[in-house]
């Protein structure tokens, strides 16, 4: 499905806009257009050699993808995502498809449009889908960082007033809700959630929302990251998914008193029947399973619960009094190296082909999985998730509803990318792969 642009004037200060996509490691990428030919380009579009999509983190080319310096794709801006940039003067940016050179076809590799196409058949269905991300950083000053507070320590915020009262103004100029914002367990470590949104929107949203963490930082002289993991001796980073799936404006996941409905149930037991394949997307780094360890409120173990940080599926307690408005799928295994469309889209896949086949998630886990005797688990059908990239990119391979949902050529070239990471931290010692990717994100 092709979004159709109608070309509007830019505001007066607005000089460059940044044409933007998320490649295979989850690393937002733009072109900048200026102004004068910003119409002309919003219809035409921008080149893009296609081989752009199968560079690695380091910029390597990964020829195993199928793609190559040969060949292109035109990034056609959404116009209905395009964002003033209030960290960057004069900068906007806006999401962009990426289509073939006719600049009307979708290109097959693009993975905004695969979450548009697995969108649609949710819509055929009679279906759609609503999302966010909650975003989980580090920031710290030439001093180190702002705090050495503990979870939640109400004190964190005070050092850090000045960057969260920048934050908050920023995304509200962006038109992105801000609605929390706490202290996590590593020093300088916070959690920021915005406001949910259609699911296509909530994945434009996180693109936009890990700029403005990063261009506040950049602009108060701070430091950031984001990275999975980025101190082995520190709590890590993730960036949590949230789901909920409607018929027109009434929840399909959850009854009115907020439990799992039956749809719900196939939704769930979808998502951990194929969440080892999932997270080859969601957990697409060598150091995103350097923080997926047990013990650590990450999830190890495929396993559901309600209010369960240690289940890889929570079933966060929805608000009283809006038991079925509220409820909502919480992912776990998800950082910032996940291309936000495609963990959208996986996720999704996953759940429908749950509910198509009526599976059954079982009894919620109501206890630390890693608790449980192996026997007890494998009982419950309780299993570890992997351990690795390379383990979840051998479960995508072997994952014919995901590799059909995505598309051949897309999971083909995630593939070869993911590879290319995982065969280059087998290179590195446990703390340069952590450095490595704190650099990266």
């Amino acid at each position: 499905m092709q979004t159709e642009n109608v070309a509007r004037p830019l505001p007066d200060d607005t000089l460059w806009v940044r044409f933007a996509f998320v490649d295979h490691a989850g690393i937002p990428k733009a072109k900048a257009v200026y102004r004068d030919g910003f119409e002309r380009r919003a219809r035409a579009g921008v080149g893009l050699a296609k081989g752009v999509m199968a560079l690695d983190p380091s910029g390597a080319l990964q020829t195993d993808s199928g793609l190559s310096p040969v060949g292109e794709c035109r990034l056609i801006p959404d116009l209905s995502t395009l964002t003033p940039l209030p960290f960057a003067r004069g900068q906007a940016m806006a999401a962009c498809d990426m289509l073939e050179p006719d600049a009307a076809t979708p290109w097959d590799g693009c993975p905004r449009g695969a979450l548009k196409r697995v969108l649609g058949r949710l819509g055929e269905r009679g279906y759609r889908a609503v999302a966010s991300y909650e975003v989980e950083f580090y920031v710290w000053g030439p001093d180190g960082p702002p705090d050495r507070t503990p979870y939640a320590g109400s004190y964190a915020l005070t050092p850090a007033a000045e960057f969260v009262a920048e934050l908050a103004e920023t995304l509200e100029r962006m038109s992105i809700p801000p609605e929390q914002c706490h202290a996590e367990v590593g020093h300088g470590n916070l959690e920021l959630s915005v406001g949910e949104a259609e699911a296509l929107a909530a994945a434009d949203r996180r693109v936009m929302v890990l700029e403005a963490i990063r261009g506040v930082a950049h602009s108060m002289g701070l430091e950031s990251t984001m990275a999975p993991k980025p101190h082995l001796d520190a709590a890590g980073n993730g960036h949590h998914l949230h789901l909920s799936v409607y018929e027109g404006d009434t929840p399909v996941l959850f009854d009115a008193s907020g439990a799992l409905s039956e749809a719900g149930s196939g939704f769930v037991a979808g998502i951990l029947d194929h969440l080892p394949a999932v997270m080859a997307f969601t957990a697409a780094s060598p150091n995103s399973y350097q923080r997926l360890t047990p013990g650590m409120w990450a999830s190890a173990y495929a396993a559901y619960g309600l209010d369960n940080r240690e289940a890889a599926v929570r079933l966060p307690s929805p608000v009283a009094g809006a038991e079925s408005a509220t409820a909502n799928v919480e992912i776990k295994p998800v950082d910032v190296t996940a291309n936000p469309y495609l963990a959208i889209a996986a996720s999704l896949a996953a759940g429908m082909d749950g509910m198509q086949r009526g599976l059954d998630p079982g009894e919620p886990v109501m206890v630390d999985p890693a608790t449980l005797s192996e026997e007890e688990r494998t009982s419950r059908g309780i299993y570890p998730l992997p351990a690795t990239l390379d383990e979840a990119l051998d479960a995508l391979e072997g994952d014919d509803v995901l590799r059909e949902a995505l598309g051949e050529p897309l999971v083909h070239a995630h593939v070869a990318v993911g590879r290319a990471q995982a065969a280059t931290a087998k290179e590195l010692l446990p703390d340069e792969v952590a450095a490595a990717a704190a650099m990266n994100y």
